[in-house]
């Protein structure tokens, strides 16, 4: 093995990872690891993929945002992208940043604003002729989920702006964050704790799941409240600055945070160090604090990467530290089969939240920090996000250590450790329960099978009564059965018998991606059904075939080779082609089209079809979508309003193409 295939499945291994870290906070609205601990991978792999010098893929973490939308809302696309914020955790990365933003925009002392930064959910308001239309969660940073019932239940978002001297713009989209105070995070868990419910973790947890409740009048009970921070279409034209910007959108009749200003280092650490002992007596959680550079030409001038703009950083405050006692240790069981330990402790306060849980992601992790039943541990939130145990105290070393589990804790398998790894997995596949609920939340996901309607609570219901026992059971249950059901009416089950219907020609590519087999992402899976394009080719195919395959290394071939070969899941599989369940393969066969093996950016928008989906039936092509225009990119597919990619397309020389084009190569009957 040289060293870009071992390089390549680094860099594959830290993808996975960090897009189910993703789905846990963005979509689970349940993170398993800090803000430092995530930004730290995340560094890392922008490390490697440079050391690589290969085309990025524009699904990869350090080219996109946030995570797929749940399907259990309606998805809006919105206007502009909503970005994320690149990350600070000391004072030599704000020193660097100014530095840059000194030498990109050749201003000795530029205006920097200073915001709070909320510990809430961004959404996107998109406001038409001065009403709000339309209210939609992040989500990937271009698709969220439609919550605007649930938004106009909050009173610092106006239903109509306040334009009193001024019409108000054709098109304008709001950007802000909704939280939860932290009285009303009290009072909430109160009524939790009176009827007997579990309490909420944080504010920003409360906030997320009191936004994505299906019957807006709870939302409208769980006293949310709105900070507006920023536009998106249309916006630009109202001022010429960030904080003129904000004075515009009070004058709308938004809620604003107090804000400051300052122009150089000792300024913005000096408002960090302030906010940081004010925050305790804030009646809203904050986790750091926000720099944004404040004239918007400036700001244009720096640009932005990927996922976030290069003119703003968020620089975080240092988690908080409590020591509590271990009550016992407890083994989780994931939907790939990643058996993790979790400390159970004796419930502590910490950064203004009781804290109860722990993960300590694997067993070395856990015999490193000696953590053990009737240990003294420091707990920290790191990032102000989840808990995290950072090490054990007075260790009495007569006690007894955990061991990790010889079969699963659920459903009693072996369980088993690949060579090179720490973490240990359970060998039932899909026969194990604890997976068998993830593994169906993967199958029926956009992204995949795209079974709308069948959410994880309908899930979880199924299996724990035994009405789903793998993921072929999908296609071969009574769904009229459900009428009795509370919350199933007839329409939602005609809609679910819909969605089941219109699954059962999916793409091979995205049939192999619901499978869930391991190491095998939406690209992985794109180019499998490309080069074999027929699954039982794929099936047949051997490790050595497959690792001539791009991106496919012997690490990923074997995990490929592996789940095949295991008699149950082809059990399955064959239950689901008997049950009519039939992926259809690239139109044009595996490398026979014109845009098989080229490297592929799409910019600008296009009136036809969806940015996100033209790239994944490219995919099924064998094209190689990426996000960015570099000596390497083969074809430059350009919408309206293509900007800076089509110049440097132009440029570079590189081959362009318009939407008409796009739409004949996509065509099932091209040539």
């Amino acid at each position: 093995m040289n060293n870009d295939d071992t390089l390549k499945q680094r860099i594959d291994a830290l993808r996975l990872v960090l897009k189910e870290h993703n789905y846990r906070y963005y979509t689970l609205d349940a993170p398993v690891i800090s803000d430092a601990e995530y930004d730290r991978l995340l560094r890392q792999l922008e490390a490697l993929e440079t050391e690589l010098g290969e085309p990025v893929p524009s699904d990869s973490p350090t080219r996109s945002v946030g995570s797929a939308p749940s399907q259990t809302f309606a998805t809006r696309e919105h206007g502009e992208p909503l970005l994320s914020l690149a990350n600070a955790f000391d004072p030599e990365e704000i020193e660097a940043f100014v530095r840059r933003i000194r030498e990109g925009t050749g201003e000795a002392k530029p205006d920097f604003i200073i915001e709070p930064k909320i510990d809430g959910l961004a959404v996107n308001l998109r406001y038409e002729s001065g009403h709000l239309t339309i209210a939609a969660t992040r989500g990937d940073g271009k698709v969220g989920e439609d919550v605007t019932d649930n938004i106009r239940t909050i009173a610092d978002i106006p239903w109509h702006l306040n334009c009193v001297d001024t019409a108000p713009p054709e098109v304008l989209e709001v950007r802000g964050e909704v939280y939860m105070s932290k009285a009303a995070f009290t009072e909430l868990n109160r009524r939790q704790d009176a009827e007997g419910l579990p309490a909420f973790a944080n504010p920003r947890n409360a906030a997320a799941g009191s936004l994505r409740q299906l019957d807006a009048k709870v939302t409208a009970r769980r006293g949310l409240n709105f900070f507006a921070y920023g536009v998106g279409l249309g916006g630009r034209e109202l001022a010429s600055s960030q904080s003129a910007l904000l004075a515009r959108l009070h004058d709308f009749g938004f809620a604003v945070q107090e804000t400051s200003m300052a122009s150089d280092v000792d300024g913005l650490l000096a408002r960090y160090q302030t906010l940081q002992e004010k925050r305790i007596d804030m009646p809203y959680e904050i986790d750091g604090v926000v720099y944004k550079l404040d004239n918007f030409a400036l700001q244009h001038r720096m640009g932005a990467v990927a996922r976030s703009p290069r003119w703003a950083i968020a620089y975080k405050f240092p988690a908080e530290e409590v020591i509590t006692t271990v009550k016992q240790i407890i083994w989780q069981v994931g939907r790939t089969g990643v058996i993790t330990p979790v400390a159970e402790m004796q419930p502590v306060a910490v950064g203004g939240v009781i804290v109860s849980r722990a993960t300590l992601h694997n067993i070395d992790e856990l015999q490193r920090k000696q953590v053990y039943a009737g240990a003294r541990v420091i707990v920290r939130r790191a990032g102000d996000v989840i808990p995290e145990i950072v090490r054990a105290v007075d260790i009495d070393e007569k006690a007894q250590r955990p061991s990790p589990p010889q079969n699963c804790p659920v459903c009693g398998a072996s369980v088993f450790r690949v060579e090179g790894e720490v973490a240990i997995r359970c060998s039932g596949g899909l026969s194990c329960p604890a997976q068998l609920k993830e593994r169906l939340s993967h199958f029926v996901s956009r992204g995949a099978m795209d079974i709308e309607g069948m959410g994880d609570k309908l899930i979880t219901k199924l299996v724990d009564e035994g009405l789903l026992t793998d993921i072929a059971d999908l296609y071969e249950f009574d769904y009229e059965s459900l009428h009795d059901w509370p919350g199933m009416g007839e329409k939602k089950i005609a809609n679910l018998q819909k969605a089941i219907e219109q699954s059962y020609q999916r793409p091979l590519a995205r049939f192999l991606h619901a499978l869930g087999i391991r190491h095998v992402g939406t690209a992985t899976a794109a180019g499998l059904a490309s080069h074999f394009g027929s699954l039982d080719a794929l099936m047949q195919a051997s490790a050595e075939e497959l690792v001539n395959i791009p991106d496919v290394g012997p690490e990923v071939a074997a995990s490929i080779c592996s789940f095949f070969a295991e008699p149950h899941n082809r059990d399955v599989i064959a239950r689901l082609l008997a049950a009519g369940v039939q992926p259809s393969a690239p139109s044009s066969g595996p490398g026979n089209h014109p845009l098989a093996g080229k490297t592929v950016v799409l910019t600008g928008s296009f009136k036809s079809i969806q940015r996100r989906t033209a790239q994944e039936q490219l995919r099924a092509l064998g094209a190689r979508p990426t996000g960015s225009v570099s000596k390497n990119t083969d074809l430059v597919i350009a919408g309206e309003k293509a900007g800076s990619k089509l110049a440097k397309a132009r440029e570079l020389g590189i081959e362009v193409a318009n939407e008409q084009q796009l739409l004949a190569w996509l065509n099932p009957d091209y040539p």
